[in-house]
């Protein structure tokens, strides 16, 4: 049995060789704290036997290579010489090809109200990624972090509906008793917001998800137990030291002393 590709590795910057890459094999351009790269990877291990290898690329120091051969963005799939880029087309191709294990629903317009849960709930990034990321040129104080916090709630309020519209916290996803593509795809979000007391720690339970939001809570309990995640998904404590790592510019082997 092929060995995982091991995604905690270097990330290759600028100046980098660019790796042998085998066409008969599914290769991943990746960032490890990527969300969207993510999706990806949660895909693939979802996949039952799908082999693949993934090399991770420093966003903050792109290799030429990887510029020429991409939009400068990751995720992107690498497959019989094709580069495919942007996680929904990546996800949904690989649920198209690799159809075991299948993800998205049959039910045609239960796929498209899928997709516009995700793509709404993709939204809230651009109040959740100032509370944790840099943003060159720009710092948030706290309060503006927690002025961003409670756009975020408004969100989260909105997912509680929905999972509760859907009895999740008897089946257990999305889809019902088993995962489906929507609970792949919005999973990353809800991961760095679990961690965000972790990540600004003096702020710490202002930033916690209400302990109202039940399905919230459950749905994130039951994704925590999916094999895929448990590979691929970090603890917040873990998530939160990588990404204060990283904001550092360190991108060498930042897992090693976790």
């Amino acid at each position: 049995m092929p060995a995982e590709p091991s995604w905690d590795s270097n990330h290759l910057s600028d100046g980098s060789d660019k790796p042998k890459i085998d066409d008969n094999i599914i290769h991943v351009y990746n960032m490890r704290l990527c969300p969207f790269a993510e999706r990806v990877m949660l895909v693939l291990l979802h996949k039952s036997g799908l082999h693949f290898n993934c090399t991770n690329i420093n966003l903050k120091s792109k290799p030429g290579w990887f510029l020429d051969s991409s939009l400068g963005k990751v995720p992107v799939l690498l497959t019989n010489g094709e580069a495919i880029p942007e996680s929904l087309i990546v996800c949904d191709y690989l649920d198209e090809v690799h159809s075991e294990d299948k993800l998205h629903p049959a039910d045609a317009l239960q796929k498209a109200r899928d997709r516009v849960l995700v793509e709404t709930q993709g939204q809230m990034l651009s109040s959740l990624y100032p509370i944790f990321g840099k943003i060159p040129g720009k710092i948030f104080s706290n309060d503006e972090k927690l002025e961003k916090f409670q756009i975020v709630l408004k969100y989260i309020g909105d997912f509680e509906k929905e999972l509760k519209k859907r009895d999740v916290q008897n089946n257990g996803f999305l889809g019902g008793t088993t995962v489906c593509m929507a609970d792949y795809m919005i999973f990353p979000f809800y991961e760095r917001i679990v961690a965000l007391p972790h990540i600004v720690a003096e702020l710490g339970d202002a930033l916690r998800i209400p302990s109202e939001m039940e399905a919230v809570r459950h749905w994130m309990r039951c994704m925590r137990e999916l094999g895929p995640v448990q590979k691929y998904g970090l603890s917040p404590e873990c998530l939160a030291k990588a990404l204060l790592v990283y904001q550092r510019r360190v991108l060498f082997f930042f897992f090693f002393f976790f």
